[in-house]
């Protein structure tokens, strides 16, 4: 188990501070924020490569804030400070002291990761996402506790962003090991994560579940970060021990009366329907007009809606909007399958 407590880093454009934040062992676990958030000077500091101001880090119990380097069984991972001296094979078994184990360990770590072909090429010659490999492999090969992972995938072409996240994932349940990967990436943080933070101006606005952070996002800003794009203020009454939301449509939901709610509808809960019944349940059903469909992906479109004045975002699938012939000008019945009550602290 990895333990920060009371963390604080003062830089010359903000302060990181962490009053507590724990990652069990074994999780993959994302710290998700944007650029200057404060993610990497996060991993440095847990690394040892930056000392804090105030705080401890604790890994099993014991207090590793100032170990050395080399001695706190954590690694951090980035293909760009590979040694542009040593091959594949050397670089990989740099950190193995024992030399009569070093060229077994290089052997299997390799082809866990499928680069055995690779170990006697130098890192010049190698892609951006075969260095991510060899990085991976040198991390792996000394037995760390904790594997740090700075954006890894950034900067990848698509099909090797792709590839190398079904390998971290896989790699990551073969070794047990535990790993702690940023990003400002969400759909690459939804895609491996385990439990994951959402980190803001080096502080952390919500940590959780990757459900939990989806569907219960503690304010406005991890609601926009993690894809609510419909955000609606009104208020919240309690009517015959029913909530009902008011704030241009009426939404029954779940939630505490408030004069001044904000409710958060993610694009995937509005269910497009080609008649009055939704299958899941009669309420929150709605005429609607279609102001404009796009492409999203190959195979999904958004589509843009308005509801008594309301305009909202939904998503569905191509095929589906191409056989219900949605187009702009369209009137269509939809369903809120789900409507959250978001908290608006620190926005």
């Amino acid at each position: 188990m990895l333990v920060i407590e009371n963390l604080k880093k003062r830089l010359e454009n903000f302060t990181l501070e962490i009053d507590k934040l724990v990652i069990e062992s074994g999780d993959y676990f994302v710290i998700l924020g944007l650029s200057g958030a404060g993610k990497t000077t996060l991993l440095e500091i847990i690394a040892g490569f930056r000392k804090p101001d105030s705080g401890r880090i604790l890994l099993d119990g014991e207090d590793v804030t100032n170990k050395p380097i080399n001695e706190r069984k954590i690694v951090m991972c980035h293909g760009r400070f590979l040694f542009p001296h040593m091959s594949v094979e050397e670089n990989i078994g740099y950190g193995i002291r024992d030399k009569r184990r070093r060229k077994e360990r290089v052997r299997e770590v390799a082809k866990m990761l499928g680069i055995e072909h690779l170990l006697g090429r130098m890192p010049e010659t190698l892609s951006m996402g075969e260095q991510q490999r060899v990085a991976l492999a040198r991390a792996l090969a000394v037995e760390p506790k904790v594997i740090l992972l700075d954006e890894p995938l950034n900067s990848l072409d698509r099909l090797t962003h792709e590839s190398l996240l079904m390998e971290l994932r896989r790699v990551h349940e073969e070794s047990g090991t535990t790993f702690v990967h940023v990003t400002h990436d969400f759909i690459e943080a939804i895609s491996l994560a385990s439990r994951m933070a959402i980190l803001r101006d080096g502080k952390i606005e919500q940590c959780g579940s990757v459900e939990e952070i989806l569907r219960r996002p503690k304010n406005e800003f991890v609601a926009r970060f993690v894809g609510v794009k419909n955000l609606l203020r009104g208020k919240i009454t309690n009517r015959e021990g029913r909530s009902i939301f008011e704030g241009g449509i009426s939404l029954t939901l779940d939630g505490e009366e408030s004069d001044e709610a904000l409710v958060g509808i993610r694009p995937e809960d509005i269910l497009i329907i080609s008649s009055n019944n939704c299958r899941f349940g009669g309420e929150n059903v709605f005429d609607a007009k279609v102001l404009e469909v796009y492409p999203l992906t190959l195979s999904t479109v958004r589509v843009l809606l308005e509801v008594n004045g309301v305009e909202l975002v939904a998503e569905t699938i191509k095929s589906k909007a191409m056989r219900m012939g949605l187009r702009r000008g369209k009137t269509v019945r939809i369903c809120v399958m789900s409507a959250i009550p978001i908290h608006k602290n620190r926005y």
